[in-house]
C-alpha cells in the first residue's frame, strides 16, 4: 500500500553559537512530496506529514507564520517552519520575563513594600504619643497590594504606640524611574501605569486622558491617611521623597507577595501590570532607579545562557505591550528547554500556565479533542499579532516544547483556530 508523505528537509547552517546545533535556529522548508512504500505508522512520520499540510496552507496564507517544535523528552527537534525570522510576540513576551525571574530571583524572591517612622517618638502636651518626623512607605512595585494592606500598616502604627503624626506619608518610589508608560508602548492604548506605590485596580490603567492628571502614588497615599484616621491617627499631608534612613528610622511593617505569588495571575490572565511589575524586580535588584534597559540587560543574559543569539531578540518590556519586542519561534523554544532542564524554573512556570480547555486565556480554547488539558501555554495577541508557546503532551507520552507565532492577520479568531489546528495535531 502507497501513501503520500510530504518530506521535511532541515537548511543546516553554521551559526558559531557554542552548545547549540545549527539545524535547531535555522528554518525548515517544505520539498515535493514523496513516495512511501509503507503505511506511516509512526507517531514523528504523522506529525509531519500533518504538519507539513498546514505550513503549506500558511504559505498561502497572506500573514506570517513561524513554528518550532521540540521534543524535550527525546531531545530532539521535531518540526521548524520560518523558526528564525524575527515577529512581534504579544503576552507570549511574559514568557520571557517570568523564566527570567524564576532563574535569577527565584519563586521564593519577595517584593517588599517597607515602612517606617523616621524621627522620635514622645508624648505631647495632651499625653499623645506622637511621631516628630515622618512616616515613609518605600515602593517596590507590588501589583498586589490593595486596602487591606492599607489597614494593616495603619494597625502596625498605632502597635508601635503612634497616636499622631507630625509630619506627612512619603511615597518613596526610587526604585524605578519616573516613566509611566514602557518603551514602545502605544500611546491610545489603555495600559498599566508604571509606578512603584499603588493599589490593583482601576488606578493602574494609564489612558490618554489620565496620563498627565492620574497620580496613582497619591492616590495610594490618600487612601492610606484614610486608614489612619479611621485609628484615630491625624498626619499633617502627603507627598513624595526618597527614604534615607538616619538614626531615628524604626522599621513599622512590611508587606510581602513573592515571585510566585505574582506570577500566577500574570501568566493564567496574561496580566500586563503583573509582568510589568517583574521585570523591574529583574532591573532594580541591588540598585536604584531602574530603567527599561536595565531590566532588559537581565532577561538578554538569561537568553545567552540558553545559546541562543541574542542578535535574534529585542526585549523591549516585560509584558509584550511595546511595538518594539521582537522574538522567533526558535528562541521561545530555547527558553522553554532551558526552563525544562531546571526544575526550579519548570516546576512554578508549568503551574501558571493556562490549560487548554481548563484556566485562564486558554479556558474557551480547544475544548475538545486531544489537546484538551494536554496544552499548558502562554497566549499572545495585540493587533495583527497572535501568538502561543508552552508544552504540549504528545499521544507517544513524550513532552513538547512549543512556538506558533502569526504576524499580520486581520483578526486574533483566525490565527487562534490556526493555532488550535497545530496543536490538535502535536497532542493527537
Amino acid at each position: 500500500m502507497k501513501k503520500m508523505l510530504s518530506g521535511m528537509l532541515c537548511l543546516v547552517v553554521a551559526m558559531n553559537v557554542p552548545g547549540v546545533k545549527a539545524q535547531e535556529y535555522t528554518d525548515t522548508i517544505v520539498v515535493d512530496t514523496v513516495v512511501m512504500d509503507t503505511v506511516v505508522t509512526s507517531w514523528s512520520d504523522r506529525v509531519i506529514e500533518k504538519l507539513t499540510m498546514l505550513v503549506q496552507e500558511a504559505d498561502r496564507s497572506y500573514y506570517n507564520t513561524g513554528i518550532s517544535v521540540y521534543d524535550l523528552t527525546g531531545d530532539s527537534l521535531v518540526f521548524a517552519y520560518n523558526q528564525q525570522k524575527m515577529m512581534r510576540p504579544a503576552s507570549t513576551q511574559k514568557l520571557l520575563t517570568a523564566i527570567s525571574a524564576l532563574d535569577v530571583l527565584g519563586a521564593a524572591h519577595n517584593y517588599r513594600t517597607a515602612v517606617y517612622a523616621d524621627g522620635t517618638i514622645s508624648p505631647n502636651e495632651k499625653g499623645v504619643q506622637t511621631l516628630n518626623g515622618d512616616l515613609y512607605v518605600i515602593g517596590d512595585f507590588d501589583p498586589k497590594l490593595t486596602v487591606s494592606h492599607l489597614k494593616e500598616i495603619a494597625k502596625a502604627v498605632k502597635a508601635a504606640g503612634i497616636g499622631q503624626i507630625n509630619g506627612k506619608i512619603y511615597a518613596d518610589l526610587s526604585m524605578k524611574d519616573t516613566l509611566a508608560l514602557g518603551n514602545g508602548w502605544c500611546w491610545d492604548d489603555e495600559q498599566p501605569y508604571l509606578t512603584p506605590l499603588s493599589l490593583s485596580g482601576k488606578d493602574y490603567e494609564c489612558t490618554p486622558e489620565k496620563i498627565h492628571r492620574h497620580n496613582p502614588s497619591r492616590n495610594f497615599l490618600q487612601a492610606l491617611s484614610r486608614q489612619l484616621e479611621a485609628e484615630k491617627i491625624s498626619v499633617n499631608g502627603i507627598g513624595t521623597a526618597t527614604y534615607r534612613p538616619t538614626g531615628k528610622s524604626t522599621l513599622i511593617c512590611t508587606i510581602v507577595h513573592s515571585v510566585e505569588d505574582v506570577l500566577m495571575q500574570m501568566m493564567k490572565d496574561s496580566d500586563n501590570l503583573y509582568a510589568e511589575s517583574m521585570f523591574f524586580q529583574l532591573g532594580a535588584e541591588g540598585k536604584k532607579g531602574a530603567s527599561w534597559k536595565d531590566c532588559a540587560q537581565v532577561v538578554e543574559s538569561v537568553i545567552e545562557k540558553t545559546g541562543f543569539p541574542t542578535a535574534y531578540v529585542k526585549v523591549a518590556d516585560g509584558s509584550g505591550l511595546s511595538l518594539y519586542d521582537y522574538v522567533t519561534a526558535s528562541l521561545h523554544v530555547a527558553l522553554l528547554r532551558y526552563a525544562y532542564q531546571h526544575e526550579e524554573i519548570f516546576t512554578p512556570l508549568w503551574e501558571t500556565l493556562p490549560i487548554a480547555g481548563i484556566d485562564g486565556t486558554l479556558e474557551k480554547r480547544m475544548t475538545s479533542g486531544a489537546a484538551r488539558n494536554n496544552v499548558r501555554a502562554k497566549t499572545g495577541t495585540v493587533t495583527g499579532v497572535s501568538a502561543l508557546t508552552g508544552y504540549v503532551r504528545a499521544s507517544n507520552g513524550n513532552l513538547l516544547a512549543f512556538s506558533i507565532i502569526n504576524n499580520g492577520n486581520r483578526t486574533a479568531s483566525e490565527a487562534r483556530a490556526y493555532q488550535d489546528r497545530v496543536c490538535e495535531v502535536l497532542a493527537e
